[in-house]
């Protein structure tokens, strides 16, 4: 499109432009082999009333009213013209001066270099030919403009991955220390699943001495990660690491991380699952990693220190978000030691040395400028680093105490206002008296069994073990009830125990799953709290004072209290440890021997994740004779041993029982046989019966069982005999000859001379006997069964 009238101007068309844009049209058809018409009387001529038309066609050269019609008909058809030519020839003093004004599509002809490219040269190369061919007059005259373009020199790229670096380097440098962060929450979380750590404590680990380990043990690893990062940032030769002074740049990530790391151990305080904890950590990554990006420049970091921005937000993030404050602080030396970039210049700018006494300064900033923020209330770069040590601090206290308020796995927790109870500040070691424990236990927790329904022998042990006359035993149970759940989930797992353990005996429960034996240990060891009653432990209440009694006591869990990466050694130092042993010759000794005791001396220095499950029992069991307690209980402890290692063990808690009073839960009752002086049958939370296995096998087993190979022919014969030798002698079996006979207690008195003729065989009738007691499992069966139909409702 061409015209000779500026703006809106109404002017007639003009002879001198067409014969100029004629000369143009006849030398580009030549130069571009173009087919334009030449005669500029056959150029199409559009009005006013052309302006909204849709174009269909291809056209080469229009002539428009003027020049706010190409403004106005590029506007509604976009991308369709590609040059608007608007000439203003003027002839002054004799002079003619020849003005033209080049509008082109920017969109359709850049090419990534200047807007003023190649083809608009072109354009204007081949105007001013024809507009110097028309002035000479000739129309032979052959005028040619030379035109060469070149783009002013730029500046590389070198220095930009720098620069780059020290924009993103906020977001790279917190995902790396979120590795550890992540690795917190895994580890901790992984030892209450596990419950390695609650068997710790039950060997006398103090809440306050593992959390004080961790710290030490992820200070470390903070302290090698800052480390590294600073020396591989030196050799990277990134400029924050280089211009900044070794010490400031180890103070600042150093405190980021013992933050992050606080905050971990904090979290992990109400998580108890192991994915759960890393799906919170990656959470975590994901928001810091937002924040991060977000709060990473300049605008958004430091308004927050503007008047017009409530302060109470920057407080919260202050106080609260470790990574909020490493951004600042990482922001604040960036700004001065980081590669920058000048948006005037576009050139890449090198940071300034950063030294310690840096730190007590405000922080160099453009925004200074900006009328729009006042950053008068920017704080000194060395607050954000106090902000990181009191984020330390507090989510360390929050630890601390969320982990005493909140529920364990088992239920246990203290009140809230526990830190203000003197119980909790002193060293409280004192001794309570049996006596007066004895009474206020049985006054405050009222027994919710009637006593009547109960075995002779099980009502004669309660009456007993609450008599503080009579009972001076180390161990006693009064009234001890444990109640799971609420409506119509609840169940009580343990009802109104009463319970006495002598010195020098090994103590078995009997029961089938569900019965509270490891209900009743668990509350004895400290782990679980009881719902009513109470545990005496050498004069030392385990409701009052869990950590005096746990120092009494030695504990086989049912879960193995196991590391995977430690040897059966090195577990057996660190719980001597625990126990306050002292590291010696004399030491070493005895846990050797202890070792060699139950068949693991030679396997000693091997890291327990290779061991079988037998030989992790066994190490677990020689754990909880670690500091030779007075008390030990043993869950289940020979669970996946076979027979022959079994019977070491069985040997060595025979001989460890002196002066000692142990409690043993088992499934076995071959193990129950041979190791238990006194056992007792527990069912729905109740005992059923206590004694040793004779008199149990007496009281409830069905006496003595022989069974006799007799001859068919002499089968009558014998059987006369034998009632006449033992007169109401039940035969319980005939089987072609094998005969099977029961004899009950009262009949004991015929047996010997029964056995005396089995045993001379006179008459040739037998051909083999044999002679059996009933075995323990029998009387299990006989107890359980006998009462599974009772109901022992609480009162």
């Amino acid at each position: 499109m061409y015209t000779n009238c500026i703006d809106d101007d109404v002017c007639n068309r003009d002879p001198a432009i067409d014969e100029i844009m004629t000369n143009f049209v006849v030398a580009n058809n030549k130069r571009m082999n173009f087919t334009w018409e030449t005669d500029s009387k056959k150029w199409e001529n559009w009005e006013n009333d052309k302006l909204n038309i849709e174009v269909k066609e291809k056209h080469s050269i229009i002539h428009v009213p003027n020049g706010k019609f190409i403004y106005d008909y590029v506007a509604q058809h976009q991308n369709t013209t590609n040059y608007g030519l608007i000439f203003d020839i003027k002839n002054s003093n004799g002079t003619t001066n020849y003005r033209y004004q080049v509008l082109y599509n920017s969109t359709a002809h850049f090419n990534s270099t200047d807007s003023l490219n190649t083809k608009i040269a072109s354009l204007a190369r081949g105007l001013d030919e024809a507009i110097v061919k028309y002035a000479n007059g000739n129309p032979n005259s052959n005028t040619e403009f030379k035109i060469d373009l070149k783009d002013f020199p730029e500046l590389g790229f070198e220095g930009y991955g720098k620069y780059a670096m020290s924009y993103y380097s906020p977001t790279i440098f917190f995902c790396i220390s979120m590795v550890i962060f992540i690795n917190i929450l895994s580890t901790i979380v992984s030892e209450k699943e596990t419950k390695v750590r609650y068997s710790m404590e039950m060997m006398g680990l103090k809440k306050s001495v593992y959390w004080a380990s961790w710290a030490i043990v992820y200070i470390i690893y903070y302290i090698l990660n800052t480390f590294f990062m600073i020396i591989l940032g030196k050799l990277f030769g990134y400029s924050f690491f280089v211009k900044t002074e070794f010490m400031v740049t180890f103070v600042v990530f150093f405190f980021y991380g013992i933050a992050m790391g606080s905050a971990a151990m904090f979290i992990t305080t109400f998580v108890h699952r192991t994915k759960t904890a890393v799906l919170i950590g990656i959470s975590i990554l994901i928001i810091g990693f937002v924040i991060n990006y977000a709060f990473g420049g300049e605008t958004s970091c430091y308004m927050l220190w503007s008047d017009d921005v409530n302060p109470l937000y920057r407080k919260i993030f202050s106080y609260f978000i470790p990574f909020f404050n490493f951004t600042k602080v990482f922001l604040d030396i960036n700004n001065r030691a980081g590669n920058n970039y000048n948006m005037a210049t576009a050139m890449i700018i090198d940071g300034k040395e950063y030294k310690w006494e840096d730190l007590s300064n405000k922080p160099e900033t453009t925004m200074s400028n900006i009328d729009s923020y006042d950053v008068d209330n920017l704080e000194p770069t060395v607050n954000g680093l106090y902000y990181l040590l009191l984020n330390t601090a507090i989510y360390f206290i929050l630890t601390l105490y969320c982990d005493n308020i909140f529920r364990n796995v088992y239920g246990n927790r203290k009140p809230l206002y526990y830190f203000l109870l003197p119980s909790y500040w002193k060293n409280n070691n004192s001794y309570i008296s049996d006596r007066d424990w004895l009474s206020n236990t049985q006054r405050k927790y009222k027994s919710k069994v009637r006593l009547n329904i109960l075995d002779d022998d099980v009502k004669e042990h309660y009456k007993y073990t609450c008599n503080p006359k009579l009972n001076k035993d180390p161990v006693k149970i009064v009234n001890l009830r444990k109640i799971y759940g609420r409506g119509k989930n609840r169940k009580v797992a343990v009802k109104s125990l009463c319970l006495s353990v002598k010195k020098n005996i090994v103590l078995a429960l009997l029961g089938q799953n569900g019965a509270g034996k490891s209900t009743t240990m668990n509350i004895m060891s400290g782990l679980s709290p009881p719902s009513s009653g109470d545990i005496l432990i050498y004069n030392k209440s385990v409701r009052k004072n869990p950590e005096a009694v746990q120092a009494e006591l030695g504990i086989c869990p049912q879960e193995d209290i196991l590391f995977k990466d430690l040897t059966a050694m090195e577990h057996l130092k660190l719980y001597s440890g625990l126990k306050g042993a002292e590291d010696s010759s004399e030491l070493d000794e005895v846990l050797n021997n202890r070792l060699k005791a139950v068949q693991l001396y030679t396997v000693r220095n091997a890291r327990s994740k290779t061991y079988s499950g037998g030989m992790k029992r066994r190490l677990s069991m020689i754990i909880s004779t670690i500091g030779d307690p007075k008390v030990i209980l043993l869950d289940e402890p020979t669970t996946g041993m076979d027979p022959v290692n079994r019977r070491y063990v069985w040997r060595f808690i025979e001989e460890f029982k002196k002066n000692r009073s142990i409690l043993l839960t088992t499934h076995s009752m071959e193990e129950a046989d041979a190791l238990g002086d006194n056992i007792i049958i527990m069912s729905n939370g109740i005992m059923k019966a206590i004694g040793n296995s004779n008199y149990l096998k007496n009281k409830f087993g069905n006496g003595y069982h022989i069974s006799a190979i007799v001859d068919p022919v002499n089968v009558e014969a014998f059987k006369a005999i034998a009632s006449q030798m033992v007169p109401g002698i039940h035969l319980a079996d005939d089987s072609a000859g094998a005969l099977m006979y029961e004899l009950d207690y009262d009949q004991t008195n015929y047996i010997p001379r029964f056995v005396k003729y089995l045993d001379e065989n006179p008459d040739n009738y037998v051909n083999s006997w044999g002679m059996s007691q009933t075995t323990l499992e029998e009387v299990f069966l006989n107890v359980i069964h006998d009462e599974s139909n009772r109901k022992f409702k609480e009162e």
